[in-house]
């Protein structure tokens, strides 16, 4: 027979009440993820700002008033007519200024200024333009426009923004816009937050889950050759010396095949466990790195790398930044002040000799040969040192006593 009592515990822990309030708790107590989702901030802003500065020169004829070969294909889509009309592909003067817009809300949303505010209009701007044409599209954008839509609801400011300076210099009443009184409770904002985790979370479980489904389907994902197939295309080789590297060891080849397939069928699995989940972490994220580096798609790789950080937590953000911060600090020891820090080592603190009794003469005899009488040395030991007074008195009247015994007399 079991025990009656672990058997009572895991009872009250799969209680449908008791797994709701912890729910309940984990949704509306605290705001979870807030480095992940500030770091997710910088890389959606810097994926959009640099997308938009490189394609610069081409704008016209990507999306502007040059872009009419991509007009069938583009209308076929279906999307709302709303945001076909922010890009004008009849008047350039127009679309340079919403090109411009979009731009200077990728600038503020790197920064981190006003966030709930700018959020909802970077995800207005970047559709307009993403559905103006359907040639520059590499799933990199796709996954930009659902997260964005989650993240309106999420606090993307917390840290490393313009938000978080003004709140740690002013206060929070400076970094909103809403009057006091119309300001939701935190229950509410933090349920809210918490919950834009979890559909993004969901989000990129269903791309990786999906991913391993079609890939198991082809052949050469079955007997792990795809990752060759997939390094040789000549439209996704930015570095052909460095992308051949890759392919020489077939057992490379094959791992790194089925690896890709199996980590993603398994990731929601993965994710449970802390050690399992570390490693799915760091091979998916060396894998998104791959991407970008050996196949030049870099807002893909991006996005994906961004929305695999949300699996991270504050504390091991924490543990990581304090970390990146000793190591700093050493090392600008070594090169600014030019020497090595010492290491502080803890010295053990040795115990005090118990002094020897003093032999006192015995009353009534010479004290050649009368008996000492002996103080217990723990006694000693244990005794308190006798305080200076002498060295809590005032500087002033310390030194006019001083003054006072050295003064010769008359």
């Amino acid at each position: 027979m079991g025990n009656p009592t672990t058997a009572a515990a895991a009872s009250e822990i799969l209680n449908p009440v008791t797994l709701f309030n912890k729910l309940a708790g984990w949704l509306t107590r605290a705001q979870h993820a807030t480095y992940s989702l500030s770091a997710l901030r910088i890389i959606f802003g810097f994926s959009i700002l640099a997308f938009l500065v490189t394609n610069f020169a081409d704008r016209q004829y990507l999306w502007g008033v040059a872009s009419k070969w991509v007009e069938p294909e583009a209308s076929r889509a279906g999307h709302f007519g709303l945001f076909r009309m922010l890009f004008s592909k009849e008047n350039a003067t127009l679309f340079d200024l919403s090109y411009l817009i979009l731009a200077a809300l990728a600038v503020l949303f790197l920064v981190g200024l006003q966030t709930r505010v700018v959020t909802p209009f970077l995800l207005l701007f970047w559709m307009g333009l993403s559905v103006n044409s359907a040639v520059l599209t590499n799933g990199g954008d796709t996954i930009m426009r659902i997260a964005l839509f989650f993240l309106i609801f999420a606090n993307l400011s917390q840290h490393w923004s313009v938000d978080a300076w003004l709140r740690n210099t002013y206060g929070v009443a400076r970094t909103t816009w809403l009057p006091r009184r119309l300001t939701p409770p935190s229950w509410a904002t933090n349920a809210a937050h918490n919950a834009a985790i979890m559909v993004c979370c969901y989000q990129i479980m269903l791309v990786y889950v999906n991913s391993g489904i079609f890939k198991l389907q082809g052949e050469e994902w079955r007997n792990g050759t795809a990752f060759y197939y997939s390094v040789v295309l000549d439209v996704f080789r930015p570095f052909p010396g460095l992308t051949d590297l890759t392919w020489q060891f077939s057992i490379f080849v094959f791992i790194a095949t089925w690896l890709s397939i199996w980590v993603q069928l398994t990731f929601p699995v993965l994710v449970l466990w802390r050690p399992t989940r570390i490693a799915a972490l760091v091979f998916l994220l060396g894998m998104h790195f791959g991407i970008g580096l050996f196949l030049g798609l870099w807002p893909f790789s991006l996005a994906m790398i961004s929305l695999d950080l949300l699996f991270v937590r504050d504390g091991s953000w924490q543990r990581a930044l304090r970390w990146v911060r000793e190591v700093a600090a050493v090392v600008k020891e070594i090169v600014v002040n030019r020497r090595v820090p010492r290491v502080a080592v803890a010295e053990p603190v040795e115990a005090p000799a118990a002094e020897t009794p003093a032999r006192e003469p015995v009353e009534g005899s010479d004290g050649a040969d009368a008996e000492p009488e002996l103080v217990p040395a723990t006694s000693l030991a244990a005794a308190p040192p006798r305080r200076n007074n002498n060295l809590y008195e005032p500087r002033k009247k310390r030194a006019s006593r001083v003054a006072s015994l050295t003064k010769p007399k008359r």
